[in-house]
């Protein structure tokens, strides 16, 4: 009854809180029975009665299946990007519009109002001008209500609703149980008196909520940043647009835009997944074992059962007790006794009659008709009996047979279903241990991983502390050597001798640090300072050789400028004497002509 199970924080702290309690009773209650022959003859008692125990216990540990998180994490990205830039198209609307607010008129309106005769106000025939009332104008306007859009909002919608059950569910349920069970039915019977008992004692104890989520930390950490983000996606600009479209329901159809586009992919992935998926979201393994009952345990029922019976047996002891306090009913009916007169036996050769030997009663003013009409009547009354009896015979036999066909169906029904239970079982047991593998694998590679980060933040360190310790035990080694045949009489010349000598290692060492920064500093100095002299001089250089070309340049275009009124001289006094010649050459030309009688044309 106290028997001490270990069962997780909350088993072991209810352990050290009844335990002592118990110990502390039942050692009060032995210690003034324990010496009485009454305690004796009693367990005694118990030991040879018919006793039947009956000790389970039973664990149903909850893992989360971590499948739906990954896969919803995974397209979270998808959906942010798809949220910040989604897919639009241009939409164009005509509309008709008075003309005095018409903005653009192109070929498409003049086309539009050659068409539409009834928008001409006045032509003027004589101009061809044309006074319009109405003209067609074309809206153009940006629309994000895609496919592709539409199918995301529905994914994110239905992963909202799908992370919120799951969300409440799990928060509430993760908690894992532990219970156990004591039957027990006990008979024992003496002299003067019989004792029964009959108890059933079930204890169910549950995990806090503060112990499943430290152990659950993680998942629960990932669900709850789904949970946020989804809710927050909800919320955007693009999903109260897309709220007053269609939502996608039967199949998905594949575009050329979900089947190239990554993010557009990954959402129909996300989506084709949450209808597929029908599990709760979370796994139960129940783990039930019954127990061998120890000797001690077995010891504490007889004392349970010793208690009880005091209890009841000393609420008897007393007279007054034992009263029963209800009042009696009288019988209002007086009995009155009847008396056979007379029986004879006598024999009888009518074997119709069940039995040869009858006992008759006989009655004063019996005539002979009646016996025979009473005969007849039993006669009668026994053929019906008999027919009856084999009717009742033969609907038993048909019930026995239909109750043995009934229960041949119901075996065969209940083997179908514990094949079906064992086959379901086994299955939520192959689930349960692969959530756990991978919350284990998850676990471990988390570890792992932190375990790598935090040695490569201190890994330069541990080989600085490692270089130390390694000059630290080459110097405590050369000091240990040169001191080991003085460690008697010169201990504490030798510890002094060590610290300063540690003290003068240290201060070279900085010096040598320092003079080498120094050293690297003035070099890094001397260097920068060339680097800027050959930078200059290239400088320079350069500049020489751009004036030598550039004085070059400079001497053409001085003798070029000396030389270019002489030019347009001789450039006029050439076109001059061509201009001369060219009249002359017309002069001659048209003296020609005049001679020969024609005439020149201008």
């Amino acid at each position: 009854m106290a028997e001490k199970k270990t069962n997780g924080k909350k088993n072991s702290g209810n352990a050290v809180l009844i335990d002592p309690i118990y110990q502390k009773f039942t050692r009060g209650v032995l210690r003034a029975i324990s010496s009485t022959e009454f305690y004796e003859y009693f367990m005694d008692a118990i030991a040879n009665a018919e006793n039947t125990f009956q000790f389970s216990n039973r664990k149903l540990e909850k893992a989360v299946d971590l499948n739906w998180v990954d896969q919803i994490e995974q397209a979270l990205p998808a959906m942010q990007n798809i949220i910040s830039n989604p897919r639009n198209m241009i939409r164009e609307e005509e509309l008709i519009v008075n003309a005095a607010i018409a903005k653009r008129a192109g070929s498409d309106v003049v086309r539009h109002l050659t068409q539409h005769a009834a928008y001409v106000e006045d032509y003027d025939q004589s101009s061809g001008d044309v006074r319009p009332t109405k003209l067609m104008q074309k809206i153009r306007d940006d629309s994000e209500e895609l496919y592709e859009n539409r199918l995301v909002f529905t994914t994110m919608e239905m992963a909202f609703r799908f992370v919120k059950i799951r969300h409440d569910a799990l928060f509430e349920a993760m908690s894992d149980e532990f219970g156990a069970k004591l039957k027990v039915n006990s008979d024992m019977q003496s002299a003067t008196e019989m004792v029964h008992l009959e108890m059933f004692l079930h204890i169910k104890e549950t995990e806090s909520a503060i112990d499943a989520d430290e152990r659950n930390a993680d998942t629960f950490n990932r669900i709850s940043r789904i949970y946020r983000l989804l809710a927050t996606f909800m919320n955007s600009a693009f999903a109260k647009q897309m709220a007053k479209v269609p939502r996608i329901k039967g199949n998905i159809v594949k575009t050329n835009v979900l089947k190239k586009h990554p993010d557009y992919r990954r959402v129909a992935k996300l989506l084709e997944f949450l209808r597929t998926y029908d599990q709760i979201g979370y796994s139960i393994r129940v783990i039930e074992q019954a127990p061998q009952i120890n000797e001690t345990f077995q010891r504490d029922i007889y004392h349970n059962i010793l208690f009880n019976y005091m209890i009841l047996k000393g609420y008897l002891q007393d007279e007054s007790d034992r009263v029963v306090p209800v009042a009696a009913k009288e019988h209002r009916k007086t009995l009155k006794p009847k008396f056979i007169r007379q029986i004879v036996e006598e024999l009888t050769e009518d074997y119709d009659l069940p039995d040869v030997e009858i006992r008759k009663v006989l009655i004063e003013q019996l005539t002979k008709e009646q016996l025979m009409h009473e005969e007849a009547e039993q006669r009668r009354k026994l053929v019906e009996e008999q027919a009856r009896k084999k009717k009742e015979e033969e609907e038993r036999l048909r019930k026995e047979r239909a109750a043995e066909k009934e229960r041949i169906r119901k075996e065969r029904e209940a083997e179908k279903e514990r094949i079906r239970q064992e086959q379901e079982a086994e299955k939520q047991r192959l689930f349960h241990e692969r959530m756990l593998r991978e919350a284990e694998d998850r676990r471990r590679s988390g570890i792992f991983r932190a375990e790598i980060a935090r040695f490569e933040e201190k890994k330069s360190d541990q080989l600085e502390v490692r270089a130390k310790d390694q000059a630290r035990y080459l110097a405590e080694q050369e000091d240990f050597a040169d001191a080991a045949m003085l460690v008697e009489q010169a201990e504490q010349r030798k510890l002094a001798a060590l610290e300063r000598k540690r003290r003068r290692e240290e201060e070279e060492r900085e010096r040598i640090q320092r003079e080498r920064m120094e050293q690297l500093e003035r070099e890094r100095q001397e260097e920068e300072r060339r680097r800027q002299l050959q930078e200059r001089a290239a400088l320079d250089r350069q500049i020489a050789i751009d004036m030598e070309y550039l004085c070059e340049y400079d001497a053409v275009l001085k003798s070029f400028d000396k030389m270019l009124p002489a030019r347009r001289q001789i450039r006029a006094d050439y076109e001059k004497s061509v201009k001369e010649a060219r009249a002359q050459w017309l002069a001659q030309r048209r003296g020609q002509q005049a001679k020969a009688g024609q005439k020149t044309p201008v």
